[in-house]
């Protein structure tokens, strides 16, 4: 791959930070983190990063747009014997190990996990795509402590790390509505205090395992083995276009249309990447916007009703309960 047409960002690259929290930072509260700048081009790009400390985690999110393509590479670091796992709310980056052929594709709402002791990837970021994702660091004493004990996968796992081989997923798994629910609960939890630490630390867990089992436990290449190359991307591409467009009404044969998909293998192929069918993934935005509105605006719940396709208020708040465990109105 030629990157001579990439500008190379150090700080933050996919970032790692050191797990030894400030004494003047409280544990579970997000800051503003100030990025030296100074030795990039003026004007490549739009940045925030916010990191957050908890007794076994460290995260750090970050929100950017490039101006032009972009390479992540720590330039002036030696890796780190922290281990990494990034959740990819908006991304189309590629990740690469210079010399070899093999490349990690990332797209929107998608994760992986990467342990990279020598610095050895590099991470690549076309110009003018958003790029949203939040990094979780943690050490292998700590992953020792939760992951699995007497299964195969776990044990090949530890024998990585332990040896120091950089590893990283062989390809980026769709997040699932467990691991969704998981980082609501990180980003949005209800408890404070340590209550709220312990809450936000199992939710990292819960989605880790998940994570870990998914990309390296025996199913891990179900996915790349039963769809090419080109499937993944459409299958992305699809899931995009429904998250900008969800309000709208969608049919199986103007979607097949629009990709160039038969819709038997398109209903097959949405459902087995993300876990749910087209109209679902639909429904669960609608939903997530219908409860947004509930609780930020002072639109009426009947006129919310209509906005995501209900006429009738009665069968959306059956629907909303269902959904959430709880009603319009409760939650109101």
């Amino acid at each position: 791959m030629q990157l001579n047409n990439f500008v190379t960002v150090d700080n933050p690259n996919i970032p790692v930070l050191s797990h030894t929290k400030p004494a003047h930072i409280e544990y579970g509260k997000f800051i503003e983190n100030t990025v030296n700048e100074n030795d990039w081009p003026e004007g490549l790009a739009t940045l925030r990063v916010r990191d957050m400390y908890l007794p076994n985690f460290s995260l750090r999110e970050i929100d950017a747009q490039f101006q032009e393509n972009v390479m992540f590479y720590n330039t002036h670091a030696h890796g780190s014997e922290l281990l990494g796992s990034c959740v990819f709310f908006k991304a189309r980056l590629k990740s690469v190990l210079p010399g070899e052929d093999n490349e990690v594709d990332i797209y929107n709402r998608t994760h992986n996990f990467k342990y990279d002791p020598d610095n050895d990837f590099l991470h690549l970021a076309p110009a003018n795509t958003p790029l949203h994702f939040v990094h979780f660091s943690y050490t292998s004493e700590y992953l020792n402590q939760f992951l699995p004990e007497n299964e195969a996968w776990a044990e090949r796992l530890r024998e990585r790390i332990f040896s120091r081989q950089r590893l990283m997923g062989g390809h980026s798994l769709p997040l699932n509505v467990v691991q969704e629910n998981a980082l609501q609960n990180i980003f949005n939890c209800p408890l404070e205090g340590r209550l709220g630490e312990m809450m936000m630390e199992t939710s990292i867990i819960q989605l880790l395992l998940l994570q870990l089992h998914g990309l390296f436990g025996k199913e891990a290449n179900i996915i790349t083995t039963k769809f090419g190359k080109r499937d993944l991307e459409l299958a992305h591409e699809l899931k995009l276009h429904l998250t900008e467009t969800f309000l709208h009404d969608h049919t199986l044969d103007e979607l097949s249309k629009r990709f160039g998909v038969n819709t038997n293998k398109l209903m097959t192929m949405f459902r087995s990447l993300f876990g749910k069918s087209i109209f679902e993934y639909i429904g669960s935005l609608r939903m997530e916007l219908a409860r947004n509105q509930i609780r930020e605006s002072d639109k009426r719940i009947i006129d919310i009703a209509r906005m995501i396709g209900y006429k009738n208020p009665n069968h959306f708040s059956a629907a909303f309960k269902k959904h959430f465990g709880i009603s319009p109105t409760a939650l109101r």
